[in-house]
């Protein structure tokens, strides 16, 4: 009688690119498919989290294993065979609870193996929850030494080792002064994507435009996640990026500004607002200038899209119109667009003139609120830690202690996130380059010249509302009052009703 072949899948995890041995995915592999056979399985598959840390990501969140639920789910294989216990979980109980019994209540017949043992794989043994338990263990020291490393040599003005970032220079420490960064020959490229996107060009577009002109870091090809992160280093504005443990004033941590600033604070402003806008707003790279602010006047609704030409041919003209959806009145994209434009190049020089001054008192009565919430919080904080303080004269004082603790943290991150817009405030108020918005303005007579993704960045950054006649072709529009909407809406969110509670 012919045996019946059993298959089986097998998981391989490693956490970076740099692990090697015994966590390698190569040796795992090849370790597993061994004890597979030994065990009487062939090995179907192997699914892989590569580079993807189980401390830090729970099972469940992990791709790797979610493909892996979902193939034994519709009996790709009737055993999972993995190395050890640190390649499937580092929190104890995040595999056990979200896959393993999910798995084990859907397939009874369903077996787990490891390499290290010959037996069925049961995670309620002894012998398995204390390696569970040894796992977890040994991540949360490595992370604990990792942390208390960092504190050491952000205190000392040092950047915790890692890769110095791209346009700027190590200056290592001396006895006469810290360690510290310059810019180097690269920091032009920093500012050159910081104001393409400050112009609305997407990331893929600035890697694309980078990828003819300059090469990438490490020499390869400019990828839109190493733009991304580009977009995203505080370093750049002259922050500490390690600074969450450089300085604590009473539970509140301050960044400590160490390096020149690579990027302005206006110019950052501008990524800011940009990032607003696209989310808000959606992509810049579209044909319709002014989709999403375009309203007919009579039935004071906002227009729609559409392309009417026909999908499968070449012709060279493309029938793109603005639409109203309630009295379907419809106009040619060409129209619109030479209707509002010859109305916003009239009036744009002297609704800026206005918005400048408006746009000060703006940000200082922005500024004035965010300090007036500030010591309401700080009020507040001082008030619970007086109850906090007596505490121990009550009964039930673990429950109460508990819930002051989540309090706290939540009042600390509100005043941590109130001081950073604080900052952001003061820098623009300070730069008057930040008032003059010195990037869009330097254009302001040429607004015919610009490509339509900057035609749209500009459109979205001054007009509230573009209202337009249907029939008549004839437009008004409404300039905004000041530039600073976003970080208008951002003061708003953090100053709304205290939304701080307990969790039950």
């Amino acid at each position: 009688m012919v045996e019946k072949v059993k298959y089986a899948l097998g998981y391989c995890r490693r956490s970076s690119l740099k692990q090697k041995g015994n966590h390698s995915i190569e040796f795992q592999k090849e370790i597993i498919e061994i004890h597979a056979k030994h065990m009487g399985y062939v090995i179907v598959g192997f699914i892989i989290d590569d580079a993807v840390s189980a401390f830090r990501n729970p099972a469940s969140k992990r791709k790797g294993m979610q493909q892996l639920y979902h193939l034994v789910l519709n009996d790709k294989a009737s055993a999972v065979f993995f190395y050890d216990e640190t390649r499937i979980d580092r929190s104890i109980v995040t595999f056990v609870n979200e896959i393993y019994k999910p798995l084990i209540q859907h397939k009874p017949n369903i077996k787990f193996y490891s390499t290290s043992s010959s037996q069925e794989w049961d995670p309620f043994t002894i012998d398995i929850q204390f390696k569970l338990l040894n796992a977890s263990y040994e991540s949360v020291t490595k992370s604990q030494r990792t942390i208390d490393n960092q504190k050491v040599l952000v205190n000392q003005d040092k950047r915790p080792g890692s890769r110095t970032p791209f346009g700027l220079k190590k200056i290592p420490s001396s006895e006469n002064q810290y360690e510290t960064f310059v810019e180097d020959e690269n920091a032009d490229i920093v500012r050159f994507i910081y104001f393409l996107y400050s112009w609305g060009y997407s990331i893929q577009r600035i890697a694309d435009t980078l990828d003819k002109k300059v090469p990438a870091p490490g020499g390869q090809l400019w990828h839109k996640n190493t733009v991304e992160g580009i977009l995203k280093r505080s370093i750049y504005l002259g922050d500490n990026v390690w600074g969450e443990y450089n300085k604590y004033q009473d539970d509140l941590f301050e960044k400590k500004p160490i390096y020149t600033p690579v990027i302005v604070p206006e110019l950052h402003e501008l990524v800011e607002q940009a990032k607003g806008l696209e989310k808000k707003h959606g992509q810049f790279s579209t044909p319709y200038t002014f989709r999403s602010i375009a309203y007919c006047e009579n039935c004071k609704v906002q227009l729609k899209t559409r392309d009417d030409g026909p999908k499968k041919t070449k012709a060279k003209r493309k029938y793109q119109n603005y639409i109203c959806p309630n009295c379907k009145q419809k106009a040619e994209l060409s129209a619109i667009h030479a209707a509002v434009n010859q109305v916003f190049t009239k009036h744009w020089a002297i609704s800026l003139s206005k918005m400048e001054q408006i746009g000060l008192n703006k940000l200082k009565e922005m500024e004035k609120i965010l300090e007036k919430e500030l010591d309401k919080l700080n009020t507040s904080y001082e008030l619970l830690k007086y109850n906090e303080s007596m505490i121990p004269s009550l009964e039930l004082k673990s429950s109460i202690n508990k819930h002051i603790v989540q309090v706290k943290e939540k009042l600390n991150d509100k005043r941590k996130a109130i001081s950073a817009t604080q900052k952001q405030i003061t820098n623009l108020i300070e730069d008057k380059r930040a008032l003059r918005l010195t990037l869009h303005l330097s254009l302001s007579n040429s607004f015919d010249k610009l490509t339509g993704v900057e035609k749209r960045m500009i459109a979205l950054t001054f007009i509230e509302k573009v209202i337009i006649n249907m029939k008549t072709m004839k437009v008004d529009i409404d300039f905004r009052l000041h530039p600073f909407i976003e970080l208008e809406n951002k003061v708003g969110q953090l100053t709304e009703i205290n939304n701080i509670k307990m969790d039950a």
